[in-house]
């Protein structure tokens, strides 16, 4: 939820994401394929509250979800709903972007949405009072931190780490993507790529999704319990899976 980047490939692209959470927030589920409204999607859960923040459907569109938007906020006492939960709504529509721009955010805490749909790449942002969105070039690749972990002087370092990184992989693959997610100044515990601070938030998860010709591969490295786990699937060809009581709680919370 709190470092994403976006690499465009010669055949596809990959988006990839770092989870920071407290580490007490749980465990969450597994990428798993869903049966939601009709809509068959894929994505990691959230055992808390029964969102996620890393979701994709059966077209390839995707959805990666930060905390906070432009600046960092300060956080009321209590929201209508957790933003965890925006990805698996919107993602119930034939198209996300429609949605998300009819969606009720209000008491919602502030959000950022990298969304991936019918190969147009957006930035859309929720500051606690309005939608702002972007388009992006989807032949550049792009790298997000999330303002409420990360302050300017600590993005642009990560930034410049990345162009870097950038200029010496030239030929991009999902590996390198996962080995810069999972590596990039692993001593720096305050912001490098996989953090572990004193007040307990920790990059718990690194999710990854790679779509080349139409087949994707999707995955997950639990950091916590140091467990990987593998989706391969063609897109319009995800396995039909029909689990209500997946759907009832998605809805539900």
């Amino acid at each position: 939820m709190c470092t994403v980047t976006y690499i465009p490939t010669k055949n596809g692209v990959i988006l990839t994401s770092n989870r920071d959470e407290h580490i007490s927030r749980g465990i969450a589920f597994y990428p798993e394929f869903y049966q939601v409204n009709n809509r068959k999607l894929v994505f990691p859960k959230d055992s808390k509250a029964g969102g996620t923040w890393f979701i994709s459907n059966e077209f390839g569109d995707t959805g990666i979800l930060l905390n906070g938007a432009i600046e960092k906020h300060k956080p009321m006492l209590s929201y209508r709903k957790s933003r965890g939960l925006v990805l698996p709504d919107i993602f119930q529509s034939d198209s996300p972007l429609t949605a998300l721009k009819n969606y009720n955010c209000n008491g919602i805490e502030n959000f950022t949405i990298i969304l991936w749909e019918q190969c147009v790449l957006r930035e859309i942002q929720w500051d606690g009072e309005k939608l702002i969105m972007k388009l992006l070039d989807r032949g550049q690749a792009h790298i997000w931190s999330s303002v409420t972990l990360y302050n300017k002087l600590m993005i642009a370092e990560r930034h410049n780490w990345f162009n870097n990184w950038l200029q010496q992989n030239p030929d991009m693959t999902q590996k390198n993507v996962l080995d810069f997610h999972g590596n990039t100044h692993a001593a720096n515990k305050e912001y490098g790529l996989l953090i572990s601070r004193k007040n307990r938030i920790s990059t718990t998860s690194i999710t990854s999704l790679c779509i080349e010709q139409k087949k994707v591969q999707f995955r997950h490295k639990d950091l916590l319990q140091d467990v990987e786990s593998m989706l391969q699937y063609d897109l319009m060809n995800i396995p039909h899976i029909n689990l209500q009581s997946i759907n009832e709680s998605v809805q539900k919370n």
